[in-house]
């Protein structure tokens, strides 16, 4: 979600001639690319065995969404690099560096470079969309599972996507400008954080539309609906509703407020939390009612008796490795990204 939104903001800039995105343009293209390497890492503790992950394509299922979301972020997340490149390379080449491969700094380069980042956003911005649409897929194909089975799956999460996406871009884009390795004004600052509200305000539209549909018939689905507004995992989805998406729209909504870079960086990275929050229930909840759903269900643990217990849900919560998984991959990523802001020509020279 993270490289899909941040990738969206970059090419739709772009495609659309949004010329006053420009100053964050390079910043959202590798922000996408380091966090599009992350969602691939963590693939592999998932896969149990990655020595194996080869046969994922010596044997693929071509109708398993699984084998196209690996290939898009294959192929999404050469794409990105690619595009990394191609805006650092002409300033490298002034630096004399050899990763421009003998890029030359000429009025014709430069045009040709023009264009081919013009060329670049046709493809990255459909392929960012494609990207977290197969995601939502694997959920959202899923008949067993009622939770998850649904349409809306994927605009929904094209949309926490440029909430998540945009509202990281926000921040590291303060932090960098703050550090001195970005220039922009507050205008920037100002409509990022309009943009930021907007797309905030259409994530709780598709999250009320989801639930509504599901616990309004007084189908089976509604159960898993019915235990996040007051069963055990009411807080977390209590807290993605009123801090994650009332909070910071309430923030951006207010002109005073978000004009100001402070207030906007306290809504974006609210904002993040709240989406972060939201895959909490969504991946949580739809893991906690077992495929089948008639008694004795599924054998979930022993009782006190020694015996066998059975049960058609459960409370599902990640162990202690999970969540180390989570962090040390999200660490890794944070350093390759301090790396490359060191290294790589974070500022537009149209921008200064």
């Amino acid at each position: 979600g993270l490289s899909a939104g941040g990738l969206i903001v970059a090419s739709a800039g772009r495609l659309f001639g949004v010329k006053a995105f420009k100053p964050i343009t390079r910043l959202a293209v590798l922000e996408a690319t380091v966090a599009v390497m992350l969602a691939a890492t963590f693939i592999l503790p998932d896969l149990g065995r990655p020595e194996r992950m080869l046969n994922i394509f010596l044997h693929a299922n071509l109708t398993s969404p699984m084998i196209w979301d690996i290939s898009i972020v294959i192929v999404y997340m050469a794409l990105s690099a690619f595009y990394v490149w191609l805006y650092a390379r002409a300033d490298l080449a002034r630096r004399g560096s050899r990763l421009a491969f003998g890029t030359g700094t000429s009025e014709r380069t430069l045009a040709r470079e023009e264009r081919a980042k013009g060329a670049m956003a046709w493809v990255a911005l459909p392929a960012a969309i494609l990207l977290h649409s197969i995601t939502a897929w694997i959920f959202g194909l899923q008949i067993s599972r009622g939770f998850w089975y649904s349409s809306i799956m994927a605009p929904m999460f094209i949309a926490s996507a440029l909430v998540s996406g945009l509202g990281l871009v926000i921040l590291l884009a303060l932090v960098l400008r703050r550090l001195g390795r970005l220039q922009f004004g507050d205008d920037l600052v100002a409509l990022l954080g309009g943009l930021l509200g907007t797309f905030i305000a259409v994530e709780a539209f598709l999250v009320l539309a989801e639930y509504l549909t599901a616990f309004y018939p007084g189908a089976p689905e509604g159960d898993a609906v019915t235990r996040m507004l007051v069963g055990p995992y009411a807080p977390l989805f209590w807290f993605e509703i009123g801090v994650g998406l009332l909070l910071p729209f309430a923030i951006l909504v207010v002109r005073r407020l978000r004009t100001n870079p402070r207030w906007v960086a306290a809504a974006a990275g609210i904002g993040i939390v709240g989406i972060f929050v939201h895959r909490l229930d969504l991946v949580l909840n739809g893991l906690s009612y077992a495929n089948i759903q008639l008694p004795p269900g599924l054998p979930v643990g022993t009782d006190q008796g020694g015996e066998v217990a059975f049960a058609t849900s459960y409370w599902y919560v990640p162990t202690i490795v999970e969540w180390l998984i989570v962090v040390g991959v999200l660490a890794f990523g944070a350093l390759v990204f301090t790396i490359a802001v060191l290294v790589l020509p974070m500022q537009e020279p149209e921008a200064h």
